[in-house]
């Protein structure tokens, strides 16, 4: 007896099957949450910039192996062709020769001078380094959620660093189609607000036509 208040008594409750004590939970600030939803909404719009930039980093890796060997082939058939008509007799058939080889040098070169001012190569690389940062912020944007309850400062924080990413590794196949450091700054917008008032104004003349 001189220890009931040192030693807790077991709940004979028979809704607590499971004998152990009943705690309530802990409160959780309407703040906390949503800077926890916002945060998985931006995971996920991470995740899906992970896998963009991976695929189109692939397109582009073949673009530049598919031109490499056109201009290696096309190089290749000219100078054939050259080699043909400086072994053959003169007549219609070495010209013929000589204006495919020169026609062809002369493809194979605008490519190359094509490929030089594109760089396929470059814009591979640039995705895949976009790739590498993209999964670097899923990966820190994940451990934020596992070790404590994010704030808005977390939100913030992880939306710059999406923006300066795009903005950073546009999408287009050319450089030039969107400026990285344009004259003009506009707001990007985020998470545009909803009208409460207008989606319950649609969800009463919905249940007004299902009544009719």
């Amino acid at each position: 007896m001189g220890f009931k208040g040192k030693i807790p008594l077991e709940n004979n409750d028979p809704a607590n099957s499971t004998g152990l004590d009943q705690y309530e939970a802990p409160i959780i600030s309407t703040t906390s949450t949503t800077a926890t939803a916002k945060l998985y909404a931006i995971l996920e719009a991470v995740g899906d910039r992970v896998e963009m930039h991976g695929n189109i980093g692939e397109q582009r890796d073949n673009w530049n192996k598919l031109l490499m060997n056109s201009i290696n082939m096309i190089t290749l058939t000219a100078a054939t062709m050259a080699g043909v008509a400086a072994g053959g007799a003169a007549g219609a058939p070495l010209l013929a020769l000589k204006l495919s080889s020169t026609l062809l040098f002369s493809a194979a070169t605008g490519m190359s001078i094509i490929m030089n001012k594109i760089q396929p190569s470059q814009l591979a690389e640039e995705q895949r380094n976009a790739t590498r940062l993209f999964k670097q912020l899923y990966s820190q944007i994940k451990n934020t959620l596992a070790v404590h309850d994010p704030t808005d400062t977390d939100v913030e924080d992880a939306m710059d660093r999406v923006l300066a990413l795009d903005e950073a590794y546009p999408l287009p196949l050319l450089g030039k189609m969107i400026e990285k450091f344009p004259e003009k700054f506009e707001p990007a917008v985020w998470w545009p607000q909803a009208n409460k008032s207008h989606s319950r104004e649609h969800v009463q003349s919905r249940r007004k036509e299902w009544v009719e």
